[in-house]
């Protein structure tokens, strides 16, 4: 188990630097930064200085050493447009993500695997087929046209539901619970269709097993059959979609974010894209590869307390 875990980090740690030398290499193949980053009416002299100031007269190869020199010790840059460390900016945002990403992704799990229980319990019977229909349906509907129909329901003609806006939470940090649900359910709604699916899946095929036979020939009760028995054996893969989703969520959302105004790192990105601040729009993808690599090595730590038969060799 050690012996996985540490080469699991390792390659983490090889994720985390092919994302930021991709990163690095993705301003260059833009163009000349300096074109990119600066006016087209900037004299000649401040093209000069600028290019000085930020270290793009020295080649490309002592840049790069520099820049990863530099984000070891946790130093992504300088905002261009705030003239604030980057990083500080992603993490500051961080936070707003992170709970719209997890409301949207409890609304996925609970409601994607609630509903995929009840298509293979009752599969053949008119439920089974409204259940495949959303799930069908929420895999195909685009997410912004969604977002925008919530609003235009929920917000505008019933008036249930805030449409934009982060607002005063309960706690200091967290958002208002009315302003959660139109991003969370927006955002959740094509997670929730593939869990739904890959749910039914799984146990309809642990349904027809010797060991969901051999308990129900126990006498144990239907209930304990399906979820103790044929829904835990039909987890693994599910789990796998769900951490695989979650970092969907995480990275994403800048769609969602941007219509409801959310104060998320999805918005920051656009705007930074939009205003040429590439050291923002790096540092957000350097802390999006840390946090999917690590996602996914919980996930496969996960697989281990699910099904005791998986050995990490």
């Amino acid at each position: 188990m050690a012996a996985y875990l540490i080469r699991r980090l390792a390659l983490v740690l090889v994720v985390v630097w092919g994302t930021a030398t991709l990163a690095f290499f993705l301003l260059f193949l833009s163009g000349d930064p300096v074109n990119l980053l600066l006016p087209l009416d900037a004299t000649p002299e401040v093209r000069e200085q600028f290019r000085k100031a930020n270290g793009f007269d020295r080649p490309v190869w002592q840049q790069y050493l520099s820049y990863m020199g530099r984000a070891v010790q946790g130093d992504l840059g300088i905002s261009l447009r705030n003239q604030t460390p980057a990083l500080g900016l992603v993490l500051e945002r961080m936070p707003a993500s992170m709970v719209l990403a997890g409301a949207a992704l409890l609304f996925a799990v609970v409601f994607g695997v609630l509903a995929g229980v009840i298509a293979a319990v009752r599969k053949g019977t008119t439920l089974e087929f409204v259940v495949l229909f959303f799930a069908l349906l929420g895999q195909s509907l685009p997410v912004f046209w969604l977002a925008l129909m919530l609003i235009l329901v929920f917000g505008l003609e019933l008036r249930w539901l805030p449409i934009s806006g982060y607002g005063v939470g309960p706690l200091p940090g967290l958002p208002a619970l009315a302003n959660l649900v139109l991003p969370a359910i927006a955002v959740g709604t094509f997670s929730m269709a593939a869990i739904t699916r890959l749910t039914r899946g799984g146990v309809l095929r642990e349904l027809r097993s010797d060991h969901v036979r051999t308990a129900r020939a126990k006498g144990l009760s239907e209930r304990v059959v399906i979820y103790k028995h044929a829904l835990r054996n039909a987890a693994i893969p599910v789990v796998t979609v769900i951490g695989l989703q979650l970092g969907n969520l995480l990275s994403g959302a800048v769609i969602t974010e941007t219509i409801f105004a959310w104060p998320g790192v999805g918005r920051l990105v656009l705007t930074a894209v939009t205003q040429q601040d590439f050291p923002v729009v790096q540092a957000a993808v350097i802390v999006f590869a840390v946090l999917l690599a690590v996602i996914n090595l919980v996930v496969d730590l996960l697989y281990g307390v699910l099904d005791p038969r998986v050995r990490y060799a």
